[in-house]
């Protein structure tokens, strides 16, 4: 992973944490974090534009969906009722999704790949899951976007502790839906650790077998031995290919 990615990931995550502080703050707190967003925007619309100007205007027309996630806070406050605002702020998390797919196309190791992919079905199960119930339901019980945002990781991790319920019935299909989709992305995520677990096994295991060969190469001193390095070198191969 290069050090402007590792940069713009941190920056990403730190939006993020931004845009949920948001929901939590008002007066003078607020507008310090109106400021903070506004610059972490500029430096990550700017690095979006440098990205274009490298990959030409395929690569800008492929992933045209960042642009809405560079809408600093403060525009979109200013042009949406705070009913709706709430959610588009939210949009920061494409961002991070976009970064993580990027990311994931560099990564070799299948079991590295299947854990990123898990994570990234995550994030966008939990903000899917909290936008549609945030429409929903936000009416019927007053709630804002981060109380939805709650809800859906209580209800995707299945924990569903009973404080926030849908009362609607949209918000009730929504949360069978994302009830169905959380026990698919948690089995998706045990697997995937499960997976590397495993293949640090396997690397273990061949590392072992090829000392074994290397160390008993040149002392075959009958059939038996010769039969039994060749077994070796093909357990061996056999694991190289896995």
């Amino acid at each position: 992973m290069k050090l402007g990615e590792i940069a713009a990931l941190i920056l990403v995550v730190c939006s993020i944490g931004i845009i949920l502080l948001m929901e939590l703050s008002s007066g003078t707190t607020l507008y310090i974090l109106y400021i903070i967003d506004f610059a972490v925007a500029v430096v990550l619309f700017c690095d979006y534009l440098l990205r274009v100007k490298k990959g030409g205007m395929g690569y800008a027309l492929v992933n045209s969906y960042e642009i809405v996630a560079y809408i600093p806070a403060v525009v979109i406050s200013a042009l949406f009722p705070p009913s709706y605002a709430a959610v588009l702020r939210s949009l920061r998390i494409l961002r991070f999704i976009a970064l993580g797919i990027r990311l994931m196309r560099e990564i070799q190791s299948r079991s590295a790949k299947l854990l990123g992919s898990a994570l990234l079905l995550l994030f966008l199960a939990i903000f899917l899951g909290a936008t549609s119930f945030y429409f929903a339901e936000h009416e019927e019980q007053n709630i804002g976007f981060f109380e939805c945002l709650y809800w859906s990781v209580v209800t995707i991790t299945t924990a569903g502790y009973g404080d926030i319920v849908p009362k609607t019935l949209l918000g009730r299909l929504i949360a069978m839906v994302i009830v169905l989709i959380g026990v698919a992305v948690v089995a998706l995520f045990t697997a995937s650790i499960v997976s590397i677990s495993l293949a640090e096994k396997e690397t273990n295991l061949r590392r072992d077998l090829e000392e074994l060969i290397r160390k008993h190469s040149g002392r075959a001193k009958n059939e038996n031995d010769l039969r039994l390095l060749n077994e070796l070198k093909a357990l061996s191969e056999k694991y190289s290919q896995l």
